[in-house]
């Protein structure tokens, strides 16, 4: 299995300058944030620094990027015009990017504002499938991701929002820090989410009083080498992408290339000793 990694911290570098050395680390792959604020963000990169992206990740041996974004998938009114126009845009990007056969993905938590989901997961839903037809004119998937601490946070809640669309262009991220914080199972995780992910995110991380404590991989609990071979045996053939949380970037003194180095030696050791590489 190929190990990826994120720009989500990664806000402050140059993602040209980075992406040579992500290579050397020995990452497979790269998601590129391009949420608002990140200067790969669809209104901070043009035409001609879209090609040269696309072509400087493909020159270093990397599948086409999935994008990772923020939606609020529930926004209503004006909120949601403008939501939709700025969607729109990242699709545009995703498929500015896109250079081999692989289908251009972008990656989202419901965002804000998030409606109580007992009394409005079909709203939920009926907003997801618009995100999805608007993202299959421009023949992207969406991935949905389930986030701890929200109103979309388990498995069985990301397996009915996908049983209830079965749409081509809406599929799931499968982050299984998410789930684990809440005390719920990997063989779970991966059984319920498996058969729909299209992406995905790896950290580790736990609950204490009721706020989610997000961990590097390695660092917490997760038992690596059992992630991997679950994944594996479920199917998931797709790049596995770190993401470091804010609540770790954003640390006074914070070095992005600590924690990317860290990473890669501890995913790496485990996918050899699940026997997945």
């Amino acid at each position: 299995m190929r190990l990826g990694y994120g720009t989500y911290a990664m806000k402050s570098l140059d993602v040209f300058e980075a992406i040579p050395r992500i290579h050397d680390l020995g990452y497979e792959a790269l998601e590129i944030c391009v949420r608002e604020g990140w200067p790969t963000s669809p209104d901070r990169i043009g035409k001609p620094d879209r090609a040269r992206l696309a072509a400087a990740l493909q020159g270093a041996g990397f599948p086409s990027p999935p994008l990772m974004d923020e939606i609020s998938v529930c926004s209503i009114g004006g909120d949601r015009t403008a939501m939709l126009q700025a969607a729109g845009a990242t699709f545009e990007l995703a498929g500015d990017l896109k250079f081999d056969a692989a289908p251009a993905v972008v990656t989202t938590t419901l965002g804000s504002p998030q409606p109580d989901w007992s009394t409005s997961k079909w709203q939920i839903r009926d907003a997801f499938l618009e995100i999805a037809d608007l993202a299959g004119e421009y023949d992207v998937i969406v991935a949905a991701e389930p986030h701890a601490g929200g109103e979309f946070e388990t498995p069985e809640k990301a397996q009915w929002l996908m049983e209830q669309t079965d749409h081509d262009h809406l599929k799931l991220n499968f982050d299984i820090s998410h789930f684990v914080a809440q005390g719920i199972g990997l063989q779970r995780s991966v059984d319920l989410c498996a058969p729909h992910t299209v992406h995905t995110h790896i950290k580790d991380g736990y609950m204490e009083n009721g706020h989610v404590h997000y961990q590097l991989p390695g660092d917490g609990d997760l038992d690596l080498v059992d992630y991997f071979k679950a994944v594996h045996a479920a199917g998931i053939g797709l790049p596995i992408y770190v993401e470091v949380s804010r609540q770790i970037s954003e640390l006074e003194g914070y070095d992005p290339w600590l924690p990317a180095d860290q990473c890669f030696s501890a995913l790496d050791a485990a996918r050899k000793s699940a026997g997945t590489v």
